[in-house]
């Protein structure tokens, strides 16, 4: 599904070529990006299967049934009351099927251009001063077709349009539940965002390899880790704030608080931890961090970890 969403970005940059002469240029792009995404994506995959101990890790490298996999391994967390590999399946038959239909246009379409057998309509649009341009709309006439071709013309005519939209827009609703439950499972804490990113842009593999190392978890159970830690902070807080505002450290004390000096339950922390360095990230002169670890092992998704 991902190569067709970027071939027709490719495409668009190309759509001053109204007869499609460098059809195979874009295409070319399309296949290169998307190649190079499904790599991540293919990794990523398998890298999870193997630490959370799935089966079948070979399914993270083939077309399709990769799309199932997903939900295999986000099964920690389920879609409506149904596992999601249920979900995912129908989405690996939905995308398949698109796939099927997208090859049939290009095919139709490099037919068609190939030949000769279509002239691109202009609409006419009235400048300042009263000049006219002339600019594409995307449709075409027929020119000269042969009846051989006449299947190729429907398919570059309808097809898109009638068919292959509603197969997509299936497959939209099917993958977003999807991921879904795969960053709820391995991003719980920002499985709304990346979902939303991966369902509009063809990033999925990137957005995937950016969590890989992440450990699955449920979400109910990791709302309820959250609840406990919050808790957990407050009781902290009331434990070392009980004195009051007459307590130790009081309005008049050396705390310096109104209501006390230890009313802070991270004044501790603050004083036993130094200040950041602000250029602690660009390293020090000798190739280690300012901290004193070694800046070339540092994770560039350390920051995605739940």
């Amino acid at each position: 599904m991902e190569f067709f969403e970027i071939a027709g970005i490719a495409e668009a940059a190309f759509f001053s070529d109204v007869y499609k002469r460098y059809m195979w240029a874009y295409l070319l792009i399309a296949g290169l990006v998307f190649a190079m995404l499904y790599v991540f994506k293919a990794v990523a995959l398998f890298t999870i299967a193997r630490r959370e101990g799935y089966k079948n890790r070979w399914m993270a490298f083939v077309p399709f049934v990769n799309t199932y996999y997903i939900g295999v391994v986000s099964d920690k967390n389920r879609i409506y009351g149904s596992k999601p590999q249920y979900i995912s399946l129908a989405a690996a038959l939905v995308e398949a099927a698109y796939a099927g239909l997208g090859i049939l246009y290009y095919v139709a379409k490099f037919l068609i251009f190939k030949g000769g057998y279509a002239a691109p309509e202009y609409s006419t649009f009235v400048l300042a001063g009263g000049t006219t341009m002339e600019i594409p709309n995307g449709s075409y006439n027929a020119v000269n077709l042969p009846e051989s071709l006449d299947w190729a013309w429907w398919v570059l005519s309808h097809l898109q349009d009638y068919i292959m939209y509603w197969v997509q827009l299936a497959y939209i609703i099917l993958n977003a539940f999807v991921l879904i439950a795969f960053f709820r499972t391995y991003a719980s804490s920002r499985y709304i965002l990346f979902a939303i990113l991966c369902v509009l842009l063809p990033v999925t593999g990137i957005v995937m390899f950016a969590v890989r190392n992440n450990k699955g978890k449920n979400y109910m159970e990791y709302i309820k880790e959250q609840q406990q830690r919050q808790y957990r902070m407050y009781q902290e807080y009331m434990r070392n704030g009980q004195g009051g505002q007459f307590g130790p450290g009081g309005p008049y004390g050396q705390g310096g608080s109104y209501y006390g000096g230890n009313a802070d339950p991270y004044a501790q922390q603050r004083q036993n931890t130094p200040p950041d360095d602000p250029f602690g990230g660009l390293g020090a002169s000798d190739g280690s961090s300012q901290n004193g670890g070694d800046s070339g092992s540092a994770d560039p998704f350390d920051d995605l970890k739940n």
